[in-house]
């Protein structure tokens, strides 16, 4: 059912009112009744806030400006990513060869670079464990409501590790151990490596391996059934992955976090301006501040 606005209201204006204050009162005016949706025919009967019909537009004005804003730099985060995952097919393949780099790239096995650890830690009861997200998403504390097992066994990982999940191997599930989760702990289902950097950047290896062009290429070597496929740590070692040399290595990591650091400042941007909006519209729609028309 289509909303028309009266002569004394704008359209817009109602619309920001809504996103700010709609749900809001819906749910104190359906308290103690039988509404159980936030339809068009509650927000015909709900009360709003309504200035005088200039000012509504001026204060429409304004939060549009701030919407606009938002959209072209979620617009430009789209852009930039989409640009990232391009280079990273590109750089991390040999497709494309950064400036003052030749030569050919080297075959060499995960196993030459990476030696797994063991050092063993608390069991389950009494670990601070740490989990790894899908897609490359990074390494974080595992927010766990209840004690976990004191049959299980952890083992203690350490920073600069690198780690995967079996289980999510092949959707992407890699992270080096962040500094301020060194020493907690995981199971063997989360192997962790200790990484060799004379012979392999870290950045350049997790960016590497945490692309959907490498992981998804192993999907008919893991083990078990359809929804619990994994990928063991003898079978990750014997992966013979053609990689640069050193140098360039080091070149192309930099050119990728270079895309990240540009990435998260512009999420940074869209996240004050949300909270700019958020700002505006809690003292413009209640007239704690008012506007000339």
């Amino acid at each position: 059912m289509a909303l028309i606005p009266k002569e004394n209201l704008d359209l817009n204006y109602l619309f920001h009112f809504y996103i700010q204050y709609g749900e809001m009162l819906a749910f104190e005016y359906c308290q103690g009744t039988k509404q159980q949706s936030y339809n068009s025919k509650l927000v015909k009967i709900l009360p709003i806030t309504l200035p005088p019909l200039p000012e509504q537009r001026a204060i429409a004005r304004v939060l549009s400006t701030w919407d606009e804003g938002i959209s072209k730099t979620q617009a430009l985060i789209t852009q930039k990513e989409l640009r990232k995952k391009w280079l990273m097919q590109q750089l991390l393949t040999g497709k494309k060869r950064l400036k003052g780099f030749g030569g050919e790239w080297r075959e060499v096995k995960f196993g030459t670079f990476l030696k797994e650890s063991r050092i063993t830690g608390n069991t389950g009861n009494l670990s601070k464990k740490i989990t790894v997200k899908l897609y490359g998403k990074g390494v974080f504390a595992k927010d766990e409501k209840t004690i976990g097992s004191e049959n299980t066994q952890y083992f203690i990982r350490k920073k600069g590790q690198l780690i995967y999940s079996k289980l999510d191997f092949l959707n992407g599930a890699f992270g080096i151990i962040p500094d301020e989760l060194n020493n907690y702990e995981s199971t063997l289902d989360l192997p962790c490596f200790d990484i060799e950097e004379s012979k392999i950047n870290k950045d350049f290896l997790l960016s590497f391996v945490a692309r959907e062009d490498f992981y998804k290429k192993y999907d008919d070597g893991a083990i078990g059934g359809r929804k619990a496929k994994r990928i063991q740590v003898k079978e990750f070692l014997s992966i013979k992955p053609v990689i640069p040399s050193l140098t360039e290595q080091t070149a192309i990591a930099q050119v990728l976090q270079a895309a990240d650091k540009e990435i998260s400042l512009l999420k940074a941007k869209a996240e004050k301006l949300k909270e700019q909006k958020k700002g505006l519209m809690q003292v413009l729609l209640t007239g704690r501040v008012r506007m000339k028309g």
